[in-house]
């Protein structure tokens, strides 16, 4: 009977340790960062191109299973990332413990040191007559963003056998939501390379740039695929 009882306590020690490893085992996940492409809901604006450069990133899950992980990476240089929905961002490749995550929050700060764009996002506004202009937007300040990970299946399921896609979304368009059509109509045009653009920035077109501003940090979703 003894004999018994401490084969079994080796069984589920044996037991234990195994799937303790297996929660160590990572998962490959790699992040792509873009933004919303899909024209207003008017269809006179619409967001083609951009970048965003990093100062500090930095990812937090708690599993099911397991203890929780933590990743946070510095850039003293600043991060350029260009918006792109396909590209893998090298950088931001990471091996996360395989499990059921009931929480992953990611964060990030934009790179101010330089005085240069942190934010540019870009696109083509077109007005009642049918009349298009390049629309530019700038942004040149440090801002903090948090991210609640998702899941199109509801559950973020990390597995070592399949590797996973993190896609970070930035919504200009909702950025621009509260911006009429009045006052891009009347927004002033600035020659960029001999194209006449609307130029926002904290310097020009400042009453946009304001609205704008206040919104940056919303509606920024990240899922996991």
């Amino acid at each position: 009977m003894q004999r018994i009882i401490v084969l079994a306590l080796i069984l589920s020690i044996t037991i234990l340790g195994c799937k303790k490893n297996e929660l160590k085992v990572p998962t490959d996940v790699s992040f792509s960062l873009d933004i919303n492409r899909n024209p207003s809901s008017s269809g006179h604006l619409v967001f083609n191109n951009g970048f965003i450069v990093l100062s500090e990133f930095e990812i937090e899950g708690t599993r099911q299973e397991g203890d929780p992980f933590l990743f946070n990476k510095s850039f003293p240089e600043g991060l350029i990332i260009n918006f792109n929905p396909t590209n893998s961002i090298s950088d931001l490749e990471l091996k996360i413990p395989q499990g059921i995550y009931t929480d992953i929050d990611i964060s990030f700060e934009t790179f101010d040191d330089n005085d240069d764009i942190t934010i540019l996002v870009e696109g083509i506004y077109t007005n009642q007559s049918n009349i298009s202009f390049p629309i530019r937007f700038e942004f040149l300040s440090s801002e903090y963003f948090s991210i609640n990970g998702e899941s199109e299946s509801g559950t973020i399921v990390l597995n070592k056998n399949k590797p996973i896609t993190a896609f970070v979304k930035f919504d200009p368009i909702y950025w621009f939501d509260s911006i009429s059509s009045n006052m891009l109509n009347n927004a002033e045009l600035f020659d960029v390379g001999g194209e006449l653009i609307i130029l926002i920035n904290e310097n020009e077109n400042t009453d946009i740039y304001d609205i704008v501003v206040d919104r940056i940090d919303e509606k920024t979703s990240a899922i996991f695929n």
